[in-house]
């Protein structure tokens, strides 16, 4: 009976909270329509505001030409704020946010902006500003990587810019602003280190964007990115299969793009990885006795396109085929309890050639099913 009522107060608890956020957000979009709603003029109201407005945005632009800047931007926010819904407001507010940009107030305009494209949405200058938001975060991120070594601190925030790109991509999904916003973030985690993020990143721009392009590029760093990581030294195998797949859809997908070739070359280096991986492996069960499972990676090794690492996979199994014939018993040692020994047993394969000489090879873990 106990466990019963606590689990119906957690329930109650549970669906008045639910119920309380509902009828909260409710009275907050009650309370905006009704603030906004508010302030809507007549269309009298408005039709008298209008000449008003107009004259007051000729006196600022006449501040403008006249070189009194100060003058020209109190005179813009006066018409913003006094008449918010007279076309004159809405050219008032682009002017606020180009000002900004002029003097290289970056969050300011970016800003100034996102308020013009808030409120003006019907405005013939619409894309405009999404141009220009785009400009200013594009040359944020420039400086970003440019003072990347600098011990000063940065006027805008990583957070702040990645903010800026998807604000960019949700008020102009279907522009062309939009798959280089994309990109950006994706450059920007992969530039922070943050790769998984990044290829998350590439990936949906590559899935949205598919003809951009940016696409070929970014499914080449898809790859590049898991290739990184093995040349670095990784043993998880999973990422020698993620980049070649990534590769492979550059060769598929993009075979006229510039990458293509690039992704030819990468694509060989991963195989003589592989390949290297698989015969290392197979060595490391020869020398444990365990020839069944020697002579399971070496043949996979043999499929290797390096005819290397090919050849020598056949010499191994034509070495131990005997000995497996006269002894036909099984090894009784476990592959998993020797894993703490591989890197000691590991030999090293000279395999490096043009398109692979970026990383060592690679030895991974044995698998739990050789």
């Amino acid at each position: 009976m106990f466990k019963f009522s606590t689990f119906t107060l957690s329930i109650t608890l549970s669906i008045s909270l639910i119920s309380f956020n509902i009828l909260t957000a409710q009275a907050d979009i009650l309370d905006y329509f009704k603030k906004d709603l508010s302030k809507v003029p007549t269309k009298e109201k408005l039709k008298e505001q209008e000449p008003i407005a107009s004259n007051k945005l000729n006196a600022a632009l006449q501040f403008e030409q006249q070189g009194r800047q100060k003058k020209a931007i109190a005179a813009h926010r006066n018409i913003v704020k006094n008449y918010p819904f007279t076309t004159s407001a809405a050219k008032s507010q682009f002017k606020i946010g180009e000002y900004y940009m002029a003097a290289s107030k970056d969050k300011k305009s970016f800003d100034a902006f996102q308020d013009f494209i808030d409120k003006h949405k019907s405005s013939d200058s619409y894309m405009d500003a999404i141009s220009n938001q785009y400009k200013i975060a594009e040359r944020v991120l420039a400086n970003k990587k440019q003072k990347k070594l600098s011990l000063l601190p940065d006027k805008v925030r990583d957070s702040d810019l990645l903010k800026w790109f998807l604000s960019i991509i949700d008020n102009a999904p279907f522009s062309k602003y939009a798959p280089l916003a994309q990109f950006a973030i994706a450059e920007s985690y992969q530039n922070e280190k943050k790769a998984s993020l990044a290829i998350l990143s590439y990936q949906k721009l590559v899935d949205k964007y598919p003809n951009h392009k940016l696409s070929s590029e970014a499914q080449y760093r898809i790859g590049d990115i898991a290739r990184k990581k093995i040349n670095s030294g990784s043993r998880d195998s999973a990422n020698i299969t993620y980049a070649k797949n990534a590769m492979e859809d550059v060769i598929v997908a993009y075979e006229n793009s510039p990458r293509a070739k690039e992704a030819a070359d990468a694509l060989k280096q991963l195989d003589s990885i592989q390949g290297t991986q698989l015969y290392e492996t197979g060595l490391f069960y020869e020398k444990q006795k365990q020839l069944r499972s020697a002579v399971i990676y070496y043949e996979k090794a043999i499929k290797s396109k390096n005819p290397k690492i090919t050849e020598m996979a056949k010499v191994r199994i034509k070495n131990i085929t005997p000995q497996i014939v006269s002894d036909p018993k099984p090894s009784l040692s476990s592959p998993e309890s020797n894993i703490n020994k591989i890197n000691q047993q590991k030999k090293k394969i000279d395999t490096k050639s043009a398109s692979n000489e970026e990383g060592p090879s690679i030895l991974p873990p044995p698998p739990k099913n050789p």
